[in-house]
């Protein structure tokens, strides 16, 4: 895979990226432009990740290659990109791109309460909306210029503007992302869903039963697993098993951690276990991906 550097390893993990100070600002959200940032390195934000943020990134100008977890994607002038905690993000920018960078620590998104919490809690993998779906909704190119504005203004009931403003530019972007993906879902199933979900993402490295999902969304396990399968066509078994796979290609790509530091990582114990789960899960083995993703040198 062409990679945007070869000189970023182990990931690093940011507030902000380039910041190692505490969180620059009494509020529950930053936003800045893209240049403001990525100028004073050369156009590339070299590949990193946040552990309480969730960050929205729309290039109004420009083109990037961008790169989140271990996929490399193109970016055209008015895409937006969401990147969930733990999410793995870098992005070489055309000289001069401009566009916004809001970033939003969780304990709002926790505050906004109801579906869309659960949506962005659940998510683990960034999400790409690309220009053509955003032209349906014509109110997300006004609400993210006004967040620029807003932040910079400082004036009376800042924060209460910002957080409105937020959390309707991201409840339009989660609506047309479900509806690119045609996986739109309703109801308590729905429910069920994203609470599986964002248990999922507390607790993967643990290896808890299926029963333990099920008593947490509080529905019979035969039900979880039914209801997976009808919204995702896979089982809930399966999808458990994908966010550690996730987080063992994340590892392995981004770190020089041997494989049996990664299987302990992620709870495996056992490297041999381990590496059984990974060719079932990837088609190849740890040390295969590792060298076919041009990954650290680091020992076996």
């Amino acid at each position: 895979m062409d990679r945007l550097t070869d000189d970023f390893r182990p990931i690093p993990s940011y507030e902000l990226y380039g910041e190692a100070q505490a969180w620059p600002t009494p509020d529950l959200i930053h936003v800045e432009s893209i240049s403001a940032r990525s100028r004073l390195h050369n156009w590339e934000i070299k590949p990193h990740r946040h552990t309480g943020l969730f960050q929205l990134l729309w290039l109004r100008e420009g083109h990037a290659r961008c790169l989140l977890d271990d996929e490399q994607v193109r970016l055209a002038a008015g895409s937006v990109v969401l990147v969930p905690r733990h999410s793995v993000h870098g992005f070489q920018f055309s000289g001069g791109a401009e566009g916004l960078v809001m970033t939003l620590a969780y304990p709002l998104l926790t505050r906004a309460g109801g579906e869309l919490a659960r949506q962005v809690m659940a998510m683990n993998a960034p999400q790409v909306c690309e220009p053509p779906a955003l032209l349906q909704d014509d109110g997300i190119a006004a609400l993210l210029p006004s967040l620029a504005i807003e932040f910079d203004a400082r004036r009376e009931h800042r924060g209460l503007i910002l957080e409105s403003l937020a959390v309707a530019a991201l409840a339009s972007l989660l609506r047309l992302s479900a509806q690119g993906a045609g996986s739109v879902t309703a109801g308590r199933a729905s429910e069920h869903l994203t609470r599986f979900l964002a248990e999922i993402e507390q607790r993967f490295r643990e290896h808890l039963p299926l029963a333990h999902y099920a008593a947490h969304v509080g529905i019979s396990a035969a039900h979880l697993n039914a209801l997976c399968r009808a919204q995702t066509g896979r089982s809930a078994l399966e999808m458990i098993h994908a966010r550690l796979a996730l987080e063992a290609r994340r590892e392995l790509v981004y770190t020089a951690m041997t494989i049996r530091e990664v299987s302990d990582a992620l709870g495996f114990g056992d490297p041999a276990y381990f590496t059984r789960f990974f060719r079932r899960a990837t088609g190849v083995s740890p040390r295969e991906f590792r060298q076919r993703t041009d990954g650290p040198s680091a020992p076996v």
